[in-house]
């Protein structure tokens, strides 16, 4: 279910840069696609705690994924409508799935709010926040670890402009979560192939499947025609990269407490 918003093209060049990323990242799309918890639940062998320990972590990202996609259109230029646009355009198709993951935590027996008073695990934190922090202020990574970026200047208008911003958070989701959406298609098919699970009931992972696909081409898209400069693409490239990095680290500690290991 979803908002009906009609996609525009958008009318700036390709630089070709987003293809160099993600052939980059491949290594740790397929580390997601194909990780242990995927592959337990694929295969029937995934405990009720694991599932629900995974599912419990999960729900941080589920919920703040709607405000976090709203609050990217700062980054976009008053006059860019094309850009503008294609972030309504996600932002309304978002706001479906929080009530589709509560009927999933109901189809397992988690408990909400109940099940969730307990503090997350600190990979949780560290992936939630690094994503909040590129959707958010402008220049709020740069201000906090006071790194210069550009040769040029460190307090220049780069450092402060919303393109940067934007090639940041669009890094940070659309082309480092590429690998989700396959392993979200594999979960779906696993909860409904072993653990009675219904299509309806699996609306969440199933949806994400195709959907957050679709996502990621736009983010894709997006951090190629916008990442025009080095400095830019230096930014993309590490936004993608730690954005990456943290969420699978969460998904490991997440096997580590709750798997069979």
């Amino acid at each position: 279910m979803s908002l009906a918003i009609e996609a525009v093209a958008f009318k700036r060049p390709k630089t070709g840069f987003a293809r160099t990323l993600t052939e980059e990242l491949k290594g740790s799309y397929d580390r997601m696609t194909n990780h242990p918890i995927v592959q337990e639940v694929e295969a029937g062998k995934a405990s009720l705690k694991l599932i629900r320990g995974f599912t419990r972590e999960f729900l941080p990202i589920v919920r703040g994924t709607y405000r976090r996609m709203s609050m990217r259109l700062q980054h976009a230029a008053a006059h860019d409508y094309e850009l503008q646009n294609a972030l309504l355009k996600e932002v309304a198709e978002e706001v479906w799935h929080t009530p589709m993951y509560l009927k999933w935590c109901k189809k397992i027996g988690v408990k909400v709010p109940e099940d969730f008073f307990e503090m997350y695990l600190p990979e949780t934190y560290a992936f939630v926040l690094y994503i909040d922090a590129t959707s958010t202020g402008r220049a709020t990574l740069e201000e906090s670890s006071g790194r210069v970026f550009e040769r040029e200047a460190f307090d220049g208008f780069n450092n402060y402009s919303q393109q940067s911003s934007l090639v940041q958070t669009i890094a940070a989701t659309g082309l480092a979560l590429r690998g989700f959406p396959f392993a979200a298609d594999k979960l779906a098919d696993g909860f409904m192939k072993h653990y009675g699970a219904t299509k309806d009931e699996v609306e969440f992972w199933s949806e994400h499947g195709t959907l957050d696909l679709d996502h990621a081409d736009v983010g894709v898209d997006i951090v190629d025609r916008y990442a025009t400069t080095p400095e830019l693409q230096r930014r993309a490239r590490e936004s993608a990269i730690v954005s990456t990095s943290l969420w699978l680290n969460q998904w490991d500690a997440i096997y580590r407490k709750y798997g069979s290991n």
